[in-house]
């Protein structure tokens, strides 16, 4: 799914009243369950990715909702994100790992190794 998609489809979904403060404090929520959920893996001793996982997406929902609301997109933020990453490297505050290619598990600088 295309961000832009994903910004249209969630759009229809915001309840009637729905106000900034509203999205923030919804944000801290899925948030807070996220980490609800990291506290059961701890203590539990068993991992809870799934769980993890659905409640990520509820934060995707607010993140992406409160970037819209502010003129931003899905996109603008993963851009301006991977921006300050690459500059980050640039000036020695983080380190680039490298990355195994997707379709053939072969360490790379990118997804795909370019051999297969």
């Amino acid at each position: 799914m295309q961000s832009e998609q994903y910004e249209n489809i969630i759009a229809t979904f915001y309840e009637e009243g729905t106000t900034s403060e509203t999205m923030f404090v919804g944000l801290a929520s899925e948030v807070g369950e996220v980490m609800s959920e990291r506290v059961k893996e701890t203590r539990r001793g068993v991992e809870c990715s799934e769980e993890i996982l659905d409640e990520l997406s509820d934060v995707l929902f607010y993140v992406t909702s409160i970037a819209v609301s502010r003129g931003g997109s899905l996109e603008k933020l993963m851009n301006h994100n991977v921006n300050k990453l690459i500059e980050r490297e640039a000036f020695g505050k983080v380190e680039k790992r490298k990355c195994k290619c997707i379709m053939c598990g072969v360490e790379t600088d990118d997804t795909l190794c370019g051999l297969c």
